[in-house]
């Protein structure tokens, strides 16, 4: 759901106020039958992903049908013939993705190399639009594919649920977004479902909450004006745009991620963390571990560890390659292709030379890990760059430019200084300055919480500090807010 769109919250409130009563009326004549309560759920994600995107709506309803369908017939079967329907089902839902997603890149970007393409050839294909990609249609693809593998192995295969099946996939928290949940940690939770309206639950809910909005509307969208890709020509600037997107892109996904925790906490359920202060590893490893986990999870589950079956041997190639269809996930561009390349590439560095890298600075240098943390922190913002800019032509100036070394004068970091400071940006430049101290100590937090071998976000979710978190986010949230990066994949 997009949680920048006042509509949102508007129809949570007008939908949760009436039914909440009705259902409390129910209660009290002891009319209420425990089904309404999943009903109900289903209606309100239903009536919220309805208002995000009608189009996308109708795509996503008859995929749901169809899923339902085929794993329900798939658990009644055995042998070669429910591993068929899984295989179909598998391959149908890959071509939907790959439709919406990747086939105007593939035929412009890769069969546009051969042949003449005609200019209005998208027209013959229908609900296919250039630069439109159905929202949320990458996340619930994946958990589509994840729930049918899961069912197929499961030991015991119990009959599904429509409803408990229709609300695991539409849950309106994640459904656009993530996390990418497995059967195993949230069907449990939405069969039979009961609303939980309890103290414990919403003061958690309140803080995860506290602490998205904070992340998403003060930190992220403050900063999004800043991040222009324009310039390729002033190193200063490149590297600067490019840490301004690091931070950006982290407290955007994160802050998505701990709203939907938050709200879904209200509702007594718990959905994965996605994220674990990725910015304190020590290692491009770990960062992996900590960044969009539900998403590393299942490459690892359903692409690595099946591409390399026994072949252990080849391990690294089957590893490279997973990283780039990862970078591919992501978008329909490039770009997108080299940054999976590019930390792959890093994981194979780390596996071969990380070890006798770490134990020769340990010879000179007491404290290691923060060598360490520095070339892990920089290796991410480094990647950021291709991340950020689809233009593969400009990023590639951007590369030649941070390469070359008088491209670092005391004029370029001049014209750095004045882009922020002259008297006409001064008032711009403090409020990035300000924006950016901010960041960085919500960073130290998740720092210290590690270092005292705490939970990440223990000080940031702390009783005291909730309130200042949503007092700031009311006083300091961006006037324009920016949408969500990840809806674009």
């Amino acid at each position: 759901m997009n949680y920048s769109d006042f509509s949102f919250w508007w129809l949570l409130i007008l939908f949760s106020v009436p039914f909440l009563t009705i259902r409390a009326f129910g209660k009290s004549l002891n009319i209420w039958r425990g089904i309404f309560d999943g009903l109900g759920l289903l209606a309100l994600s239903i009536l919220l992903f309805f208002n995000a995107s009608k189009a996308s709506f109708s795509i996503f309803a008859v995929d749901i049908f169809i899923n339902y369908l085929m794993v329900a017939w798939m658990l009644r079967l055995e042998g070669w013939k429910a591993k068929l329907v899984a295989t179909v089902l598998i391959v149908f839902n890959v071509s939907v993705l790959a439709y919406f997603k990747y086939f105007i890149f593939f035929v412009e970007h890769i069969l546009g190399k051969f042949v003449a393409i005609p200019p209005n050839w998208q027209s013959y294909f229908p609900l296919l639009k250039k630069d439109y990609i159905p929202p949320g249609v990458s996340f619930y693809t994946f958990e589509m594919i994840a729930f049918t593998v899961d069912s197929f192995k499961a030991k015991r295969k119990k009959p599904l649920n429509f409803l408990d099946y229709a609300n695991f996939m539409t849950f309106f928290p994640k459904i656009v977004a993530g996390p990418i949940e497995r059967r195993l940690n949230l069907l449990p939770q939405l069969e039979f479902f009961q609303l939980k309206f309890t103290i414990e639950n919403f003061e958690k809910g309140f803080r995860w909450l506290s602490l998205g909005v904070f992340m998403k509307f003060v930190l992220s969208d403050n900063l999004a004006p800043y991040i222009d890709l324009k310039n390729a020509e002033n190193p200063w600037i490149i590297w600067l745009i490019t840490f301004l997107f690091t931070l950006r892109i982290y407290f955007d996904f994160a802050g998505y991620s701990f709203i939907a925790v938050g709200l879904a906490w209200f509702l007594g359920i718990r959905l994965t963390l996605n994220f674990l202060a990725p910015y304190t590893s020590i290692s491009i490893n770990e960062f992996w571990q900590r960044w969009h986990i539900t998403l590393s999870t299942w490459f690892r589950d359903y692409v690595f560890l099946p591409l390399m079956g026994t072949k252990k041997q080849f391990a690294s190639f089957f590893l490279f390659i997973t990283f780039t269809l990862s970078g591919f996930w992501h978008g329909a561009a490039w770009n997108f292709v080299l940054w999976g390349a590019y930390h792959g590439g890093l994981l194979l560095l780390l596996r071969y030379v990380g070890r006798p890298f770490h134990k020769l600075v340990g010879k000179y240098i007491s404290r290691p890990q923060f060598i360490s943390w520095a070339l892990t922190f920089f290796s991410v913002t480094f990647g950021c760059l291709f991340f950020v800019d689809s233009n593969t032509h400009r990023l590639f100036t951007k590369l030649k430019t941070l390469a070359t070394p008088w491209a670092y004068s005391f004029s370029n970091l001049q014209e750095l200084y004045n882009s922020y400071f002259s008297p006409d940006n001064f008032n711009q430049g403090v409020l990035l300055s300000i924006i950016v101290l901010l960041s960085l100590f919500v960073l130290l937090l998740e720092h210290i919480a590690v270092w005292q071998d705490k939970f990440e976000y223990e000080i940031l979710l702390s009783r005291w500090l909730s309130p200042i978190l949503l007092a700031l986010t009311i006083l300091l949230a961006a006037n324009q807010p920016s949408q969500f990066i990840y809806f674009e994949f």
